[in-house]
């Protein structure tokens, strides 16, 4: 028992140095801080000087020296208490603490600022993408001629591919089917729009069955050459012809890339391969909000 009696004190002395340390350290980095610019102005620390203070022990300097603080932050902490001028005084820890809150506080506000300016997307000036095409055919409805104008007043989402695509395109387009029903499911609507950048193979009989696999309300657009380019031209869609060109037997390699148009039939934003379909629908309710919409 006396052994454990003697631990325990010899474990609470060991933790009260500690303590005691830690403090004083913590007390002379507070007052250094201070100390050079405060003392230069006042002239209350000539350089070199040194102070002693005797203070009685159940004064404020000498509790911080009991502590084992050094000299120079008891005679601080004494003046504080007096209402004296010091080294480290109560306007120079106000100065400190309200410059410091100020500097946060801008931190804060700057950080808030560019995350609502980065989720608000564009907000000046017109992007040199976009805009109405036509000279097109609309598949749904046999082949009859088709511009984009015919989209105004509502939200588009278009996809440019071909329909011999093997994984790519099928894949994008089931999440863009799955991201319009959730579109509709939050009280909105965007109508989604398969443009083919292989019109020689993508008739309109092949596009009509093509995007019926998909969703029930998405419009399937093909026609000339000259057309599609057009198309993809003014959204700057990339897409090149692999393998046998001069067959039927080639891939076209091309940006996966769904692009939102809004009511105007501007351009508004666009969402590429990584987007899954529920954080694409919550990012174009977001736009159709900032819209006013």
């Amino acid at each position: 028992h006396r052994l454990l009696v003697t631990a325990v004190g010899r474990r609470k002395s060991r933790n009260s140095r500690w303590m005691r340390r830690n403090l004083a350290r913590a007390a002379l980095a507070v007052a250094r801080s201070s100390m050079s610019a405060d003392a230069a102005a006042t002239g209350a620390l000539p350089a070199g000087a040194r102070v002693s203070t005797g203070g009685h022990p159940r004064s404020v300097a000498g509790r911080a020296r009991r502590l084992g603080a050094p000299d120079a932050i008891a005679r601080s902490f004494a003046s504080s208490a007096h209402g004296s001028s010091g080294p480290v005084g109560w306007k120079s820890l106000a100065a400190m603490c309200a410059t410091g809150g100020g500097l946060l506080w801008w931190y804060d506000a700057e950080r808030r600022r560019r995350l609502e300016s980065i989720r608000a997307g564009p907000s000046s000036g017109k992007a040199s993408i976009g805009g109405a095409f036509g000279n097109v055919k609309l598949a749904n409805e046999n082949g009859r001629a088709w511009r984009t104008d015919e989209l105004k007043g509502k939200f588009a989402l278009l996809y440019f591919g071909f329909t011999m695509c093997p994984d790519i395109c099928p894949d994008e387009l089931e999440k863009m089917a799955e991201c319009v029903d959730l579109v509709e499911k939050a009280g909105k609507s965007v109508v989604p729009v398969f443009v083919s950048i292989d019109p020689e193979r993508d008739t309109v009989k092949r596009v009509k069955e093509y995007v019926k696999e998909f969703h029930p309300k998405l419009l399937g657009v093909t026609g000339s050459v000259e057309a599609c380019k057009a198309a993809a031209k003014q959204y700057r869609v990339y897409y090149h012809k692999t393998g046998d060109e001069d067959g039927d037997d080639y891939l076209v390699d091309h940006s996966i890339i769904m692009y939102l148009v809004d009511p105007a039939g501007e351009f508004v934003t666009f969402y590429g391969k990584n987007y899954e379909a529920a954080p694409m629908a919550e990012a174009i309710l977001e736009q159709m909000k900032r819209l006013g919409h």
